[in-house]
């Protein structure tokens, strides 16, 4: 028999056949991962089965009864075929994920979902083949169908979160999201769970189904990042804010870590109390990790510091600091 295969896979490489195996054009499959590898062990052992519940008819043929050998050698031969189909898949799965142009995660979470599928479809194909009216038995236990999908059905939203998650991609693994009040890096995506690590290096495990009710923010997929901050520069201060505005946008402008591409950067007066005038400056910063995302920040808010105090500026004292400073004393 494996001889026989092998002349068949031999010949399959000659002809558009070979495709069956997972292979592209041209490409030259070996025997183990081809559809003649994944079908030679349950042909064998089908056989097998075949042969020796035939002696065994032949050696005892009023101990065993001639239905019981015809059901066996149909589960015998739905067997192998689950197993040949299971075997043939994981040779195709395991073929294409070795590829570097394909999406590793939704291969894998398909071939597990496809094993299930082919789990499911054999156990019932088998209960047929027994005798069992699988059709009867589901009508029966519908009614406690019923209350085992009320039981089931956090489980199952999250299986169905999670499946689609895995071929929607809104996040990847290393991706820093944010969902609800939920916050964090992710470290493993599960048909059930997602596990998150938050910026204090704690683990979190988050149900799939709640990301399908809430807004998922990836910040590790934007381009850039918005900076508004808030400077307050004392009243008597207010003529020079023109001067000092323009120097901040120019700095603005020049430093290396601010996207350009959309939107300008900005400073502007946008608030004048009986004590202090509020200036308000903006920029798009480039992706970066968070050390750099920091370092650029604070870099931006001295020199935007430094700019008001060569003009002659001072630093105001906002109402809300005036009142703790009061309530301190």
């Amino acid at each position: 028999m494996p001889r026989l295969l092998r002349r068949f896979h031999k010949y399959s490489l000659q002809t558009p056949a070979a495709l069956l195996s997972g292979g592209t054009s041209g490409e030259q499959i070996s025997y183990e991962k081809s559809i003649w590898g994944a079908l030679e062990d349950p042909i064998r052992y089908a056989i097998t089965f075949m042969a020796f519940s035939q002696i065994a008819v032949m050696v005892a043929p009023t101990t065993i009864a001639s239905q019981y050998i015809a059901q066996a050698w149909r589960g015998a031969v739905i067997l192998s075929f689950v197993w040949f189909l299971h075997r043939w898949k994981t040779n195709v799965f395991n073929h294409v994920i070795a590829s570097a142009t394909v999406d590793r995660e939704r291969l894998l979470t398909l071939d597990k979902v496809s094993s299930v599928g082919l789990f499911v479809i054999g156990l019932m194909a088998l209960a047929e083949a027994c005798g069992v009216a699988v059709q009867s038995i589901l009508t029966v236990g519908g009614i406690g169908g019923v209350a085992t999908a009320f039981a089931a059905k956090d489980v199952l939203g999250n299986v169905l979160s999670g499946l689609s998650m895995q071929f929607s991609k809104p996040f990847s693994l290393g991706d820093t999201i944010k969902a609800g009040a939920v916050e964090g890096q992710v470290v493993e995506m599960g048909l059930t769970t997602t596990s998150l690590l938050n910026a204090e290096k704690f683990p979190i495990l988050v149900p799939n189904s709640l990301f399908s009710s809430q807004a998922i923010v990836n910040k590790s997929r934007a381009q850039w990042r918005a900076m508004v901050s808030k400077i307050p520069v004392t009243v008597d201060d207010v003529e020079k804010i023109p001067q000092i505005s323009n120097d901040i946008k120019s700095m603005l402008k020049s430093n290396p870590n601010i996207y350009l591409g959309k939107e300008a950067p900005y400073c502007y007066l946008s608030r004048i109390e009986s004590s202090f005038a509020e200036l308000t400056l903006g920029c798009n910063l480039k992706q970066m990790s968070k050390n750099e995302l920091y370092s650029t920040e604070q870099d931006i808010l001295l020199q935007s510091v430094r700019i008001i105090k060569e003009h002659g500026a001072r630093l105001g004292i906002t109402n809300s600091q005036g009142y703790s400073d009061n309530a301190g004393k």
